[in-house]
């Protein structure tokens, strides 16, 4: 490939077709225009162009029709921006940028759209029709748009670009890096999408799947496990909390400490959620929790719960995300390692489970208080579960242990 500067200044981006292929690309040479004068950045441009005309001749070499049936569906596209209903075709594939606060969207507003469709535009079709939880909507929303600055258009999935996307978490600081589960996690999101994409022939259905079979930079984090809480720095939060008047993350924080519920477990709470059973009032975890074993389970209410959060009018608003961000920021705030990530919201619930194990608790009535899955067979497979006295049980140790000096709460 060569790089032409025109008269204008602008780089352009040229490949000569090898003789015995031309006939069935159409062409003697592929040139396109980078749009740029900086010859660095019209190298960075031209690198995906050079992937997909270098795979398009090697496509003519081996299977011409497949070429031909990649060529179709280009100028499909071609005619989707510039015919007659241009202007609201246009309209309708953008308005996933208008969804977006402003502050994000304005980091889309320097990528010409015009180039192909926006990786994003078929984003909230594939995520309403492929996930039922709101989380995982949101976890697939977060990577597409993200992945959409290395890859604007559906044109533009390639591997290279989906290995620069990997690149570049490999480029930042170690404190900003993610985790490698975290990136497989992410390429598992977009490796769906594509499949979606060939499954409704908006992409070409001959092309590997970029995001399968990727190289991990090994600069990035293993999977970490996050610490317990301790019982002092659990008030401490908690009354930082209160001094902000955040009476929902008081709610919330209150509620893990004496359940040991998930943070989108506690989201999902309202009064509607409180059952009697065998004249104890419990909470009915939601029906869609993390795991089998976490959905619909029972958590008796303990006697303290009660003195700080009134049953009455509960509604946790499905706030999770907000609450899990602003208790994120007072944990740095207040904890002397509180900028480490280790500790977490959900260091609540490890706290909860360090505790019924130090006050003697069997490990299968803590596993159905908590929803884990039991770890034999005769438990896990044939047991009906704990009785509701033995939860019952396993709440108060949760009381006694939390007693001592929760009169200043």
């Amino acid at each position: 490939m060569n790089l032409t500067c025109l008269k204008s200044g602008i780089w352009q981006a040229e490949l000569r077709v090898p003789e015995e292929v031309r006939a069935v690309i159409g062409k003697t040479r592929f040139a396109k225009s980078t749009g740029t004068r900086n010859k660095r950045e019209a190298v960075l441009r031209a690198a995906p162009l050079l992937e997909r005309w270098q795979s398009d001749i090697e496509l003519a070499k081996s299977d011409p029709q497949a070429l031909l049936a990649t060529k179709a569906l280009r100028e499909a596209r071609q005619s989707f921006w510039t015919g007659s209903i241009a202007a609201d075709a246009t309209l309708k594939k953008m308005a996933w940028l208008d969804e977006l606060p402003p502050t994000k969207a304005s980091l889309y507003t320097g990528i010409d759209w015009s180039r192909g469709v926006p990786l994003p535009a078929y984003m909230n079709q594939f995520v309403e029709s492929h996930y039922l939880k709101p989380r995982t909507r949101l976890e697939a929303r977060r990577y597409i748009l993200e992945l959409a600055m290395f890859t604007p258009t559906l044109d533009d999935i390639t591997r290279l670009n989906a290995q620069r996307w990997l690149s570049h978490e490999e480029n930042k600081g170690s404190s900003a890096r993610r985790a490698l589960k975290t990136m497989q996690k992410a390429a598992g999101y977009l490796s769906e999408y594509f499949a979606w994409l060939q499954y409704k022939n908006l992409v070409n259905q001959t092309v590997a799947n970029p995001f399968r079979e990727l190289h991990y930079p090994k600069t990035l984090p293993r999977s970490r496990q996050y610490e317990a809480l301790s019982y002092p720095e659990i008030c401490s939060i908690r009354t930082a909390a209160a001094g902000k008047g955040d009476e929902l993350l008081v709610t919330y924080i209150d509620v893990a400490r004496f359940t040991g519920l998930r943070l989108a477990e506690i989201g999902a709470l309202t009064t509607e959620s409180i059952e009697l059973v065998n004249d104890v009032a419990c909470f009915r975890v939601k029906s869609d929790a993390k795991t089998a074993a976490s959905s619909n389970r029972l958590v008796p209410i303990s006697s303290r719960l009660r003195e700080f959060v009134d049953l009455d009018c509960l509604d946790m608003k499905n706030a999770e995300n907000a609450v899990g961000k602003r208790f994120g920021r007072l944990k740095r705030q207040v904890l002397q390692d509180g900028a480490s990530r280790s500790k977490c919201f959900h260091s609540i619930r490890k706290f909860v489970v360090t505790t019924l194990e130090q006050a003697g608790i069997a490990e299968g009535i803590a596993a159905d208080l908590v929803g884990h899955e039991k770890p034999n067979i005769t438990y896990n497979v044939y047991s009906n579960g704990s009785s509701m006295s033995q939860l019952q049980q396993a709440i108060k140790a949760l009381d006694d242990a939390q007693s001592l000096g929760e009169t200043t709460l």
